[in-house]
């Protein structure tokens, strides 16, 4: 039996009549991801996801943009927030914690009585939703530390040393 089979064979598929798809399912935590950030970064980030990953059904965006209100920002908010919170886990990626969008969704999250499945993460950056998306188990406190570290170790200074005794 080929390594195709086998794997089939270790997530307990038996055939392909439908028991696939909803084995898959059953394991699969279903999870939403709202980026939020001031001005367009959250859409950028959102765009630079897509043509990385793929389809992004289950993640959307929203800008706090110029010159928009943060009456119109919430109201805003608080539709998406409405729409999305039948999912198991909604996790919340913000540009800077502390700002409007950060503080704006907490508020409303805790509004709609929503905090036992909401995670909220600042540091909105592209390896941060790339890891998020890749994540398949819920997201509880320790695999939040190992997803924050590797955003962060994405972070790095390179140098160009000159060698005048090498060639590159």
């Amino acid at each position: 039996m080929g390594a195709w089979h086998g794997w089939r064979n270790e997530i307990g598929i038996k055939s392909q009549k439908g028991y696939y798809k909803n084995r898959l399912k059953r394991r699969r935590i279903m999870k939403y991801i709202l980026l939020i950030s001031h001005a367009t970064l959250a859409k950028g980030v959102y765009e630079a996801a897509q043509m990385i990953y793929g389809g992004l059904s289950h993640v959307d965006y929203i800008c706090l943009e110029q010159g928009m209100g943060i009456e119109d920002f919430k109201k805003k908010l608080g539709e998406k927030i409405d729409a999305i919170c039948t999912f198991e886990e909604i996790i919340v990626l913000a540009d800077l914690m502390g700002g409007s969008p950060y503080n704006t969704s907490v508020s409303l999250l805790v509004e709609k009585e929503l905090s036992d499945k909401v995670k909220i993460i600042s540091g909105l950056n592209l390896p941060l939703l790339l890891i998020t998306l890749f994540e398949q188990e819920k997201f509880e406190d320790e695999p939040l530390e190992k997803i924050i570290q590797t955003a962060r170790d994405g972070i790095n200074l390179f140098k160009i040393e000159a060698d005048d005794e090498e060639e590159l």
